[in-house]
Formats: structure tokens, C-alpha cells, sequence
């Protein structure tokens, strides 16, 4: 695919779900001019840029619809739900003429009868208001009257880098032809500089235009509303004079005589109203001259105040950052990837060299070695930013899939996101989509109750259902919560008993029961759906969620509702990590897990030996031995430090034998042979060559959970 379709595609897609989104909002009815605003926006835009690339089809398709919401934005129609029911069509069938044209294929005859179906609906929509027959010749003598006033003067000047902005000129000049007619364009090429300097990515020209339409400048200049920055426009009526001059005063010297030698205007038109600008000039410079005189008084009075200057100074200075334009750059996902595995590479490479400079007491060295780890943390933050992006845009998607899935079940459902500004490593949003369509689905089928069962139990017959998302303790929570039923621990547990999954005389507490709803073949559903009841659909949840080293974790209470909470880590790339060793085996430790590192003196061996938990401070703290834990050939002694992590609200204190302090660490998988290893999430190469296994703190925490301590 070309870069510029694709791009198109791009932009029309993230078009396309903010008209989704707040189509959404909207189907009750509205008469929210923002959200009104962001629907003709989106079709505006779509129109506009489907237009340069000559998808005559979607152009037709969309300025229909451009116009119908033209006239809600004005008030002459209300955008009750059936209409917003029907711009929903509208733009799921924009959306399959989008990726029909960018993939060059033909519209299948489905899709043509629906084009032409959703035309006559809106079409019924569009009033041409009636016209008596006693006031159409007056209305017939306005167009006679106006049809001189309808041309206007268009002069375009391009930025010197505008062919490498993937635009090009054509394409401007076709857009013009669908709005109205050229009547004259006079290219400008007097910065065209000899053959032997001319480079061929700069652009020259400019044009002088004159052009017939009924558009507004507005509308005009929307033209360029995708290339603003790049261009140099002036819009005005063609009989506007003093406009003229004061584009005479700011262009090239031979543009006057440019415009007259191509019968654009007269040599009388600049004449005459030449003496009225000098008339005017003449009353600004005295204006001006008074001003200066009474500015001159006041800075006599405020001679003795130092802070005025001061002020005038910092007023300028807010004025020119206010003036700075922000600007933002696309760039393919797959580079920002490279990126961060070099810049992992380079992590290892400069821990090879700290090491090597410890071992040969080069202090000169280490201290470059020292100076490099700064930048590297530096430039892994920025990096690691580029990554980061809010929730909302993946989370707004879901809308459409809560609102069509109560839809089929004939229930009403509020869908609340909280928290989309909270910012997630790119790679975790793009792989936490399916699970959340998952649970999203399995908290309306099963949570929320039908209208009349909600009314029969004196709640709102529309339920909610919340999706939030908010940073914690180094990680971040996603919180899918409803108002519905609950979960029925003893239909569950139950079905499990009946699918061999647990055994009759098992002894679980209430978080075990929910969690086996996440169980493969297990499903409380009365009936089999095309949405769930085949037990399917929860068990790739969990394995999903794991492979992001997160934990999922469920709350619910009966007729009260259910909550299932994720946590995640905010990025799986590099961490900042805290390297120990236990027996003979090197780990790291997200640092920050860390709570603290308590040294095992002598007073507390004879506590710590044999025993799983340690008194700190007034507070009893779970113990688990990382030797005993993987296995490892047991060494004599005790072990000699304690690491206290923390993951959500729960505690427990690792026993392991050394520390060696920070350490910034690639994480590296470890394959599908120790895909299944509990306790570890990865492996870092240290700078010695060895290997060390990154510990997975929610797995070591479930199993302390798990033996009840």
C-alpha cells in the first residue's frame, strides 16, 4: 500500500470511531452540539481527504450526509435515535467503501444496494424548502445580482519543503473543481532560481487564482486544512480592492504587473484604491504617533519602577510561547520496537563494561561507564514514552461492543469509562483487547439482569457497567465492574464439582470459587448463545492477561454486582530492577516492588528457621524461601536478608542470601520450554554473561495466597 492511502486509511479509521463513539452517547437522542460537532467533523474530514485521492464514490456518499448533519448542527432537524441509529450505518458502510477502495477492489453488489438503500433514507431527511411560484422571479434576479460576488481571488504560495509532505499539487487543484470553477490561474515563478541550483524536493511555484464558487472563505480554506502549516493563503472576494493591495504589499514585486498581463485586474483598480490606502496609512501614522507621544509620558511617570519592564517583558515572552504551534509525527510502530531492542542491547553492552571496569579497578572507567548509565536511563525514559499511550482510544471501542451486545439481548445498559487518560505501554493495550471484549460480554449476558428482574428487585431497570483504569504501586488496574447479580458461588462451585475440575470434599475459599469461572470448559449459563454458554471465551482471558505478567483477580456479592480486576505491568520491554542471588542461582526483582530490605541478624534466626512467617515491626509478614520455592540444592545455614515486595494489597518477604543493588534490565523471554515456571516472568543477561531469572512477584504472591497465609 502507498504511504499516502495509507495514511488516508489511518486517518479515516480514527475518523471514523470518534463518529462511532459519539454516535454512541447519542442513541437516545441528543442535542449536544459538541458531540454533533465531532459526527459532522468526522464525515467532513472523510469527505475532504476521499476527495484528493479521487474516491469519487465516498465523496458522494458522504456529502450527503454532511449535509443532513449541517442542518442538525443549525437546529432544523433533531437527532433523535432513529437517526442516530441510521448514522451508525452510515458509518460502518463508510467504513467497508474505505478499505474497498484503499484495497482497490470492487464494491460488491451488497454493498452497492446498501449505499443506495442508506442514500434514499437520508435523502427523505434533506428538505428542499418549497418555493411559490410569485417569488421565484425575485429569486431568480437575487442570483443575477449575486453572481458577480461570487468570485473570489486565491493566492497560494507553498512551504519550501512541501513535496516531502506526501501532498501534492493536483490533488489541491481537483478539490477546487468540486466546489466551484477556475475561472483564471496564473502560475507565479519568479523564485524559480537557475537550472544548476534548482533542487528537485523543493518547491517553487506559486499560484494567483481566480475562482467561481458559493462556497464560503471558510469553506474554501478547508481546502487546506490538512496542509495549513505548509502553505501561505490568502482567500478574498475578487472585488475586495484593499485586499488586494495589502497582498501587493506583502508578495513578490512583479506580482502587480503578474495580475494585469493576465487580465486578473486593471492597472485602474490598483491606482484608485492605492489613494485610499495611502489616505489610511496616513491617519494609522498619526494614530500611531499620538500613541507613542502618550507611551513616551508614561514611561517618564514609571521611570522609578523597575518591575514595569519586567512585566512588558514577561507579557511578550507568555505571548511567544502562546504562539508556538505543537506538532505531532507519525511513526510506524515497528520502528519504535527497533528501537527499544537496540536500545536494550545497549543497556547490556554498557553493564559488560561497567564490569569490566570493577574487575580492573579503572576508575576512569567506571566513571564513563557511570556517565553513560545516566544517559541511558535518560534516553530509556523518552523512549519507553514514545510507547505510552492512554486507554481511551482503545477503551472507546468498546462502546460499540456493549451497546450491540445489549442491544441483542434486549437489556439497557449505562457504559461508564473511567480513568482513559491513564497511560499503558502500547504493546499491553494492543494484546488487552480481546479479554476485555471477554469480560465486557460476560458481565452484560451474565451479569446484568433483564429490565423486569431489575424492577422485580427495586433496581434501575438500566444497568451499569464501569470500565476504569488507574496507576498503583507501579503498575496499573483495570476494573471491570457491574450492578447485576453477582456470581452464585454455589452454582459455581457446583458446575466445577460436575466437570471434575475440583473434587467433592475440596476446601476453597470465596476468591478460589470465582476464579474457577476462569476454568476451561466451564460455564454457569443456562443455554448456549452466539455470545457465550459454551465455557470458552474466560480460560484465554486468564492465559492472556498471565502473558502479560499480569494477575486477574475477582470481588463479587450476590444480587449486588461483580468486579474483576487486572493488574499490569506498565511496560514488558526494560525495568529497573534490583539484582540478588539465592543458592546459586542470580534473580531480579522489580524495583519498584520493593517495599524494603531487612538484614537477618542474629536475634532472628531461630524466629526465621522452619517458620513461614516473621514478625516486623508489630506486623506479621509472610515468608517464602526462594531456595526451598525453586527447588534448589539446599545450602547450610539461614538465609541472611529478607526483600519485602509488595503487589496490590498484598505483602510477603522473600528470604534470599545476597544483595547486589540496582541494575537496569532487559527483559528477555526464556522460551516456550520455561513458559510454565512459576515465580519467573523472563531473563537478563548480566553484564558478566551470566543469566538472571526476572521474578514474576504476582505468581510468587498467589502462591503464598494459595497456602492460606
Amino acid at each position: 500500500m502507498d504511504e499516502e492511502l495509507s495514511l488516508f486509511l489511518e486517518d479515516a479509521t480514527e475518523q471514523l470511531q470518534i463518529m462511532e463513539s459519539a454516535l454512541l452517547d447519542a442513541k437516545d437522542g441528543t442535542d449536544d452540539l459538541e458531540k454533533i460537532g465531532e459526527i459532522f467533523r468526522a464525515m467532513h474530514t472523510i469527505k475532504g481527504t476521499a476527495g484528493m485521492f479521487e474516491f469519487d464514490s465516498i465523496v458522494s456518499f458522504t456529502h450527503i450526509s454532511e449535509n443532513l448533519l449541517d442542518d442538525i448542527r443549525a437546529g432544523k432537524i433533531n437527532l433523535d435515535a432513529n437517526l442516530a441509529s441510521l448514522f451508525m450505518q452510515v458509518k460502518d458502510t463508510t467504513e467497508e467503501m474505505i478499505e474497498c477502495s484503499v484495497k482497490e477492489l470492487e464494491f460488491s453488489e451488497a454493498l452497492i444496494e446498501t449505499i443506495n438503500e442508506l442514500k434514499d433514507k437520508l435523502i427523505i431527511f434533506v428538505e428542499e424548502p418549497e418555493i411559490e411560484e410569485n417569488d421565484q422571479s425575485h429569486i431568480e434576479s437575487e442570483k443575477e445580482e449575486d453572481h458577480n460576488d461570487d468570485v473570489w481571488h486565491v493566492s497560494l504560495r507553498f512551504d519550501k519543503d512541501f513535496f516531502t509532505t506526501g501532498m501534492d499539487v493536483i490533488s489541491i487543484f481537483r478539490f477546487f473543481n468540486k466546489l466551484g470553477d477556475i475561472l483564471l490561474n496564473i502560475p507565479v515563478m519568479s523564485s524559480i532560481p537557475k537550472l544548476e541550483n534548482i533542487d528537485c524536493l523543493t518547491t517553487y511555484i506559486g499560484f494567483e487564482i481566480d475562482f467561481q464558487s458559493t462556497c464560503t472563505k471558510e469553506e474554501i480554506a478547508e481546502i487546506f486544512e490538512f496542509v495549513e502549516d505548509d502553505v501561505i493563503l490568502s482567500i478574498f472576494k475578487h472585488s475586495d480592492k484593499k485586499s488586494l493591495i495589502d497582498l501587493i504589499n506583502t508578495k513578490e514585486d512583479d506580482l502587480e504587473e503578474l495580475l494585469i498581463e493576465h487580465g486578473a485586474y486593471s492597472s485602474e483598480d490598483f491606482v484608485e484604491e492605492t489613494k485610499e490606502v495611502v489616505e489610511e496609512t496616513k491617519e494609522i501614522i498619526d494614530d500611531q504617533i499620538i500613541t507613542e507621544k502618550k507611551l513616551d509620558n508614561e514611561k517618564q511617570n514609571l521611570s522609578t519602577d523597575d518591575t514595569a519592564p519586567k512585566k512588558d517583558t514577561q507579557k511578550k515572552e507568555q505571548k511567544a510561547q502562546n504562539n508556538k504551534k505543537s506538532s505531532s509525527l507519525r511513526v510506524d510502530s515497528a520502528k519504535v520496537d527497533l528501537l527499544i531492542n537496540k536500545m536494550g542491547e545497549m543497556v547490556m553492552q554498557n553493564a559488560k563494561l561497567a564490569q569490566y571496569a570493577e574487575e580492573n579497578n579503572n576508575d576512569d572507567l567506571e566513571e564513563v561507564s557511570s556517565g553513560i548509565t545516566v544517559l541511558l536511563e535518560e534516553v530509556r525514559e523518552a523512549v519507553m514514552n514514545i510507547r505510552m499511550v492512554q486507554v481511551k482510544d482503545s477503551f472507546v471501542k468498546f462502546k460499540r461492543i456493549v451497546n450491540d451486545t445489549a442491544k441483542k439481548l434486549g437489556k439497557n445498559i449505562d457504559f461508564i469509562i473511567e480513568g482513559g487518560e491513564t497511560e499503558l505501554d502500547k504493546s499491553v493495550v494492543e494484546k488487552l483487547s480481546d479479554p476485555l471484549v471477554h469480560m465486557l460480554r460476560n458481565s452484560i449476558d451474565h451479569g446484568i439482569e433483564m429490565p423486569e428482574i431489575r424492577e422485580g428487585k427495586n433496581k434501575n431497570k438500566k444497568g451499569t457497567v464501569y470500565l476504569r483504569a488507574y496507576p498503583d504501586s507501579g503498575s496499573i488496574i483495570i476494573e471491570i465492574e457491574d450492578d447485576g447479580a453477582g456470581i452464585n458461588k454455589e452454582i459455581v462451585l457446583q458446575k466445577a464439582i460436575d466437570n471434575g475440575i475440583v473434587s467433592q470434599s475440596a476446601n476453597l475459599s470465596d476468591k478460589e470459587i470465582y476464579k474457577l469461572i476462569f476454568e476451561a470448559g466451564l460455564s454457569t449459563a443456562s443455554e448456549v448463545s452466539d455470545i457465550s454458554g459454551r465455557g470458552v471465551g474466560m480460560d484465554v482471558v486468564r492465559r492472556n492477561i498471565e502473558a502479560l505478567r499480569g494477575i486477574i483477580d475477582i470481588d463479587s456479592t450476590v444480587n449486588k454486582g461483580s468486579k474483576i480486576t487486572i493488574r499490569l505491568p506498565l511496560t514488558l520491554a526494560i525495568i529497573d530492577g534490583f539484582l540478588v542471588q539465592a543458592g546459586q542461582t542470580k534473580y531480579i526483582i522489580p524495583l519498584d516492588l520493593i517495599s524494603e530490605c531487612i538484614e537477618l541478624k542474629q536475634d532472628y534466626n531461630t524466629i526465621v528457621k522452619g517458620s513461614s512467617t516473621i514478625n516486623i515491626r508489630g506486623d506479621i509478614l509472610p515468608l517464602l524461601d526462594i531456595i526451598e520455592f525453586f527447588d534448589e540444592e539446599k545450602i547450610e545455614g539461614i538465609r541472611k536478608n529478607i526483600v519485602v515486595v509488595r503487589y496490590g494489597n498484598y505483602k510477603v518477604g522473600l528470604l534470599i542470601d545476597e544483595l547486589y543493588g540496582e541494575q537496569q534490565t532487559v527483559i528477555k523471554p526464556l522460551g516456550d520450554i520455561f513458559e510454565n515456571v512459576p515465580g519467573v516472568s523472563g531473563g537478563s543477561i548480566l553484564g558478566t554473561g551470566e543469566v538472571a531469572l526476572i521474578f514474576d512477584i504476582s505468581r510468587l504472591l498467589e502462591y503464598k495466597i494459595k497456602q492460606g497465609v
